[in-house]
This record gives structure tokens, sequence and C-alpha cells, in this order.
């Protein structure tokens, strides 16, 4: 059964996904763009014009790194939120954590052994 943050996780992840393809797209296209005024044989390109390019493909990939990074970070920080209260239930409860992790180990053994059967 999911529950309303499991629904809230994988809107997450496919924001992620989404957004890192975007990312990809837009710095495709910067380079792209870059690439298809350098070859542009009817517009002569001086040294300047070449530096001037450079430094806009390299802005734009730079603005595109700092919001890849603040999405990832806030990723992260949803990530943590969710792992801390798995954490200190098992600091504050080891016994029966370990126990049931056992249980699920040889409840999954016995699955796997009886599909070889």
């Amino acid at each position: 059964m999911k529950t309303m943050t499991d629904d809230n996780s994988d809107k997450g992840e496919t924001i992620g996904v989404a957004s890192t393809v975007r990312y990809k797209i837009q710095t495709a296209e910067a380079l792209e763009e870059a690439a298809r005024r350098l070859r542009n044989p009817d517009a002569p390109i001086n040294e300047e014009d070449v530096r001037q390019i450079l430094h806009e493909v390299e802005s734009r990939v730079s603005q595109i790194k700092t919001e890849v990074g603040a999405g990832y970070e806030k990723i992260e920080a949803d990530y943590h939120k969710k792992i801390e209260p798995v954490e200190h239930i098992i600091i504050e409860h080891p016994i029966p954590s370990v126990l049931i992790a056992a249980g699920i180990g040889v409840l999954i053994g016995m699955l796997i052994f009886k599909s070889r059967d």
C-alpha cells in the first residue's frame, strides 16, 4: 500500500529526472548554438568573437550546474529527512531490527530456494 509520502517521493524522483533531462538538453543546445556560430561561413570570426562565444557557453553551463546543484541538494535533504527516522528506530531498538532483518533474509532465501525447484 502506497502512502502519501511514497507518492511525493515518486513525484520528486520524476521531477528530478525531468529536470536532469531538461538541463542536459539546455547544455546541448548551448553547445550546438556555439558550434553553429563558429561554423557559419558567412560571418567572419575573429579571436574576440571566439572568446565571446566560449564565455557565453561557459556562463550557460555554469548556470545549469548551479541549478542542478540546488536540485540535488533538495533531493538529498528529502532523502535524509525520510531516512533519519528509520535510523533512529534501528539505533533505539537494535535487537528487534536485527531479528526482523534476519527474518526477511530467511524468507527471501526460502523463496529463492523454492523457485529453483
